[in-house]
């Protein structure tokens, strides 16, 4: 249940009662309901809401000391930010049997001589793990309480799915324990998983305390002079949340089941309007058996634009609704997703889709990134070239795109996703806050609509989104934050967190600073500039009931268009034209000498057509998630400038190359050049803040005095790397004499059989072993120079010396060729696989599943191995000959089963099967005696309990059960090198079917295209990526 703190993390505000001068009054302002001779103290409101509470515990701390308090609150003293929205339980943490307390304390004036109860309200308990509840009060331990009844029936509690119940308890403290002065109580939770608080109470009477409304908050919004001043509806959506955690992962389909979907296909979905004036909510548009998400009113307020998923159908597609109900009609179609689209001032409008023909390269589900049509759907085109996910564009008054851009350029895949800003053409993407420092996906970002009487000096932010926690939620929940961009992207301060939740919120719309709409489940509320809450419209019961949400709240208000952008673009031109001022001007660059930098190279991620895990399998093992071709380079002039000709609607980053070849700098992002765009920067990762000074100007124009350079392509080296065809020959020349299955040489074999997994042995050990030199997916960029690439790579280190002998004289003799082979091999991020058609395929095991609403795994890789006759066999011999040595860490270094199946530990099944040597299998070699020509590794145990002379497990080849060990093995061998796995090195290959789908999808293979049939799998990925460059 530790995914639930990741999940209800929910913080924190509210309200204190306590008890002085023999009355009972209220700490803070409150709406009088609550005020009552019967309420010693309160802690937060009764809202079901715990975004009051803001003391997060670090549960870790705590863990075997059930008596020490998680938090001691001093009512008087604190806030109810000071009290912690959580308690876990002993099944949470991996079921680790922790049990954990709190504490408050109060002053009383007097004994009190009536029976108390401490009511325990709770926003979300879990529905099937309820806790006991134990008070001790002045040291008397009572009787502890069930939070709910059990119940029976339910699946297991997934909390990116389930909500979890609201619910309280009172629990109940006889006569006399309070006494007159300081008093404690210590509440204990136990036998049973988390509850999350929305209130405590201690009372003379058992009843919860009526729910409260700041209904006057909204009031004053919309009195004359407020910012709500001309509202008087609101327009939302209503539908049932995705199943998937992934913020993004909310259409299409999983990757190995069209009909296994990441939502709740045909859960139903409506449009409706809520009066404010009179509480009453019309429906203007519904589908019981579709799907409706992301409506935005136009700026003339008499229609909307939404996307729409058709009953009986399978993508969203844009449609225009009159707010009347009246003129539904259909904008885009097609075999794709169009989703969260925005008006923009000439009356075209912009929209991620899925018509990207990519999917995200860390999981399982399809990308959309940004295109544009007209105000009829014609024309659609993109108007970025990310490999990765953007969301909710909205235009900004300047008339920029503002959205959320995905990028891991070399870098970790949960930890960049920030705003960027585009012109509506789709030239100038440029950081608007972010993307230096990691963690937070920004969502939702819309500019505040101040009133104009505000004069811009009061104005300290321009945005309000989203900032979804970590790697981003589900539904695009998170905290409602301001941005102010003017410190620059970098700013820390430039943002202010106003919710205290960082869990509960999503799809805010700001009026002011301290008047921002947004939605919270089956809720919209106004949130002021402290976080605190008044409830404007909660879903009917029902609907609650079957999870549905409200979402994209939104004000009918004429708005004024943004300012035009002209269209600079001409796409009859495939290239564009960008200019660089001073590549010194950075701020790891003021060091280095000018003329350091010789060329830039010049590289392409490249988009995948499909799909299939969490990781960036089978392209790399930890390291890069792309492909990457190398473009060629272009020339540096001695004063840093440069001017070069690119192609366009493509995604190019750089690496800066001295002299001698060498990396100097690398970049971590990537930009895109519109055809006929002419685009400027200043250097390598300056300043955000800096503008260009008069001499970066005039070497900028002295550059483009010259015609622009060309990427010049890199003699003998291939434009895209793959490794066994260009990397494995040049160990096999030059090493596996020393660094082979039976000669480690430095205990290091460069060896590349064959294995179950993904990697062969030389790969996984220069990877996991820190050979590459590259940045091994962390959350970090902007390095120092030569810091990352192949100038930091111990591989390219060795190779470069010759690998010198304890004597210092070289043992290889690496031709230049090789050598500037391994050397780019490592630029493009030292990849695996050279194809994209290798993923899920020429594989036994698979890791990454996702999760469906009943907690089945659907839409994964199948991996038959378990279900074979050969492997059941096998495994029966290892459980009988194998395990009674090999059963815990304390006999063997080698543990069954886990250490078989965990790719990151020693033992797995990579090290010891060999599918292209079944004999040579560790597995096999080590129980069989030295004599037979094994290894004889395997030991017996002496009576002193030492391990002695060799155990000899097999004494011959012949032996029964080293024949059916090694028939299993062969049985592997025959899928991954045959036609119903091929590993991408085997030729003839046999594509996985998937793969096909969606290469016939995009219609780069034939429809008529017979399953079984060999491809050329690096053939077909080019064809692919040749027809993404079309627009």
């Amino acid at each position: 249940m530790d995914q639930v703190l990741r999940f209800f993390g929910i913080l924190l505000f509210g309200t204190v009662f306590l008890f002085t001068s023999g009355t009972w009054c209220r700490a803070e302002a409150v709406s009088s309901e609550n005020v009552s001779a019967e309420t010693l103290f309160q802690i937060g409101s009764p809202d079901y809401s715990s975004a009051e509470f803001a003391h997060h515990v670090r549960f870790e701390d705590f863990f075997g000391k059930p008596d020490e308090p998680v938090v001691n609150y001093v009512v008087g003293r604190d806030r109810p930010r000071n009290w912690t929205p959580t308690l876990c339980s002993t099944r949470d943490f991996h079921n680790a049997g922790h049990a954990f307390s709190a504490r408050i304390e109060f002053e009383s004036p007097k004994t009190v001589d009536v029976p108390l109860y401490l009511i325990t309200a709770m926003c979300y308990g879990h529905p099937t793990e309820p806790s006991l509840l134990q008070l001790t009060v002045n040291g008397t331990q009572l009787e502890p309480m069930r939070v709910v009844p059990g119940q029976e029936g339910f699946p297991p509690f997934d909390p990116q799915v389930h909500d979890g119940w609201p619910s309280h308890i009172a629990l109940p403290i006889p006569a006399g324990l309070v006494k007159a002065g300081q008093n404690e109580i210590r509440m204990k939770i136990f036998d049973g998983s988390w509850i999350h608080f929305d209130y405590l109470a201690l009372r003379t009477q058992p009843e919860p305390l009526a729910l409260e409304r700041r209904s006057e908050m909204l009031a004053k919004a919309r009195a004359a002079g407020g910012p709500m001043e001309d509202v008087k509806e609101l327009l939302f959506a209503v539908r049932q949340p995705s199943f998937d955690g992934h913020w993004y992962a909310n259409f299409g389909y999983y990757a190995c089941d069209t009909n296994a979907f990441p939502f709740p296909l045909g859960g139903g979905g409506a449009l409706r309007i809520l009066d404010l004036e009179t509480g009453e909510v019309r429906t203007l548009f519904e589908d019981p058996q579709g799907n409706i998400r992301d409506p935005q009113v136009h700026y003339d307020a008499r229609k909307c634009i939404f996307s729409y998923l058709k009953a009986g159908t399978r993508h969203y597609h844009l449609y225009e609704i009159n707010l009347d109900g009246t003129g539904l009609r259909q904008l885009t179609d097609g075999n794709w997703d169009d989703i969260e689209p925005t008006y923009l001032p000439n009356g075209d409008i912009v929209f991620p889709s899925s018509r990207a023909k990519r999917w995200v390269q860390c999981w399982l589900t399809g990308v959309a990134n940004l295109h544009r049509c007209g105000p009829n759907g014609e024309d659609v085109r993109p108007i970025s070239s990310n490999p990765e996910q953007e969301n909710t564009p909205w235009v900004l008054p300047n008339g920029q795109l503002l959205y959320m851009r995905w990028e891991y350029i070399d870098r970790s895949q949960v930890h960049y996703h920030h705003l960027w800003t585009a012109n509506p053409d789709g030239t100038r993407h440029q950081i608007f806050y972010g993307n230096q420092t990691p963690g937070i996906c920004m969502l939702g970002a819309k500019p505040i609509r101040y009133r104009k009487d505000v004069p811009p000096e009061e104005r300290k932010f321009e945005v309000c989104a989203t900032f979804s926690p970590g790697h981003g939620m589900r539904e695009h929940y998170g905290a409602i934050a301001l941005v102010d961009p003017r410190k620059g992207p970098d700013a820390p301060e430039g943002a202010k967190q106003v919710s205290v939740s960082q869990w509960e919120f999503a799809d805010p719309w700001a009026f002011s600073e301290d008047c921002i709409l947004c939605v919270s489940r089956s809720r919209i509320v106004l949130m002021d500039g402290e976080g605190r809450l008044c409830p404007v419209y909660t879903l009917p019961q029902e609907e609650a009931d079957r999870k549905f949400y409200v979402a994209d709240v939104q004000p009918i208000i004429v708005r004024e268009r943004e300012q035009l952008i002209a269209d600079v673009t001409d796409r009859t031109q495939k290239t564009g034209t960008l200019a660089m001022a001073n590549i010194y001007e950075g701020r790891q660059m003021k060091d280095l000498a000018p003329g350091t930098v010789k060329e830039l190279l010049v590289m392409e991620p490249l988009p995948i057509p499909v799909h299939f895990n969490g990781g960036m399998m089978s392209v790399s093992s930890g390291g890069t998630f792309a492909l990457t071709r190398i473009l060629g380079t272009v020339p540096v002039n001695e004063d840093g400038s440069a001017f070069m000709e690119l192609p366009a609607m493509r995604s190019l980053f750089f690496i800066a190359l001295d002299g001698e070849g060498k990396a100097v700098k690398r970049m971590h992002s990537f930009t895109t050049l519109m055809p006929g765009e002419n685009a400027a920067c200043i250097g390598c990762h300056e300043d955000r803040t800096m503008t260009p000074t008069p001499q970066d100007r005039l070497q900028m124009m002295r550059a483009m005095q010259q015609p622009p350079a060309r990427p010049k392509p890199v003699e003998g080296v291939p434009e895209l790397f793959d490794y066994f065809r260009d990397i494995v020959p040049i160990w096999e020349r030059h090493c596996v004499e020393c660094h082979n299955e039976d000669q480690r040489g430095g205990g290091i074999s460069l060896d590349s059989d064959l294995r179950p997994g993904e990697f062969v042995e030389s790969y996984a050990v220069l990877s996991w072993k820190g050979f590459l030199g590259d940045n091994r997916n962390r959350p970090m960029s902007d390095f120092k120079p030569y810091e990352i690439g192949s100038c930091a790579s111990r591989l390219m280190q060795i190779v470069e010396a010759g690998h010198p002998d304890a004597e210092g004289k070289p043992r290889t003799n690496v031709s230049p060729e090789e050598k500037r082979t391994i050397r780019f091999w490592l630029e493009a991020g030292a990849n695996y696989a050279g194809t994209y058609a290798a993923n899920a395929s020429g594989s036994l095991i698979w890791y990454y599943s996702p999760y469906g609403q009943d907690g089945r795994e659907v839409g994964s890789v199948p991996t038959p191995v378990n279900s074979w006759p050969e492997t059941q066999a096998m495994a029966e011999v290892v459980r009988r000959r194998c395990a009674s040595c090999h059963a815990d860490s304390e006999n063997w270094p080698f543990r069954l089963p886990e250490t078989m199946v965990h790719q990151g530990l020693k033992f797995n099944v990579n090290w010891v099967f060999n599918l292209s040597k079944p004999e040579m299998s560790r597995m096999l070699r080590a129980p069989l005696s030295a004599e037979a020509g094994g290894q004889g590794r395997c030991r017996v145990r002496g009576e002193d309990g030492n391990w002695a002379g060799p155990a000899n497990v097999f004494q011959t080849k012949e032996d029964p059960d080293y024949q059916t060990m090694l028939r299993g093995i062969e049985r592997g061998r025959e899928y991954v090198t045959g036609t119903e796995s091929t590993h991408f090195s085997i030729r003839p290959f046999y594509p996985n079917p998937w793969y096909v789908r969606e290469m016939q999808r995009y219609g780069v293979l034939p429809e008529d295209y017979v399953p079984g049939t060999p491809i050329d799998p690096y053939e077909t990925d080019r064809k692919y990526w040749e027809l993404l460059q079309k627009p």
